[in-house]
């Protein structure tokens, strides 16, 4: 399964946080003034969050990945085509949830070498 980020191939280990607690219904209840409830439901479109987390233990990225995906962060309103194996989306930087790509070295250097590893978590949400 590959996972690929706006032409940038991760490493297909990255764990999908939340791929399994989105609700794709919303909806929202009001209270009429007799006190019956008034519910509104929707069907969400847009705005799934998608979490790729490198863990300690698996998923971890290379320099190159790393500085990949900080830069393509670093486009403001920039939307770019995410594949996670046989799934496609359109999708954003959650810069709302800063920091949008928060990946630090697995060993800590004054100057990261060209053969180390990352971990951390890509912040992302379709559009």
């Amino acid at each position: 399964m590959a996972i690929v980020l706006g032409g940038t191939t991760l490493n297909p280990n990255m764990v999908w946080a939340e791929r399994y607690a989105f609700a794709p219904v919303f909806q929202e209840v009001q209270t009429t003034l007799g006190g019956a409830p008034v519910v509104y439901t929707r069907n969400r479109t847009a705005g799934r969050p998608i979490t790729l987390v490198a863990a300690d233990d698996q998923g971890w990225l290379t320099k190159a990945m790393s500085d990949a995906v900080q830069t393509s962060a670093n486009v403001a309103g920039a939307v770019y085509a995410l594949t996670i194996g046989d799934e496609s989306f359109d999708v954003v930087f959650r810069h709302h949830e800063a920091p949008a790509v928060n990946l630090r070295p697995l060993i800590t250097r004054a100057v990261p070498l060209a053969g180390d590893y990352f971990v951390g978590e890509i912040k992302l949400m379709t559009v």
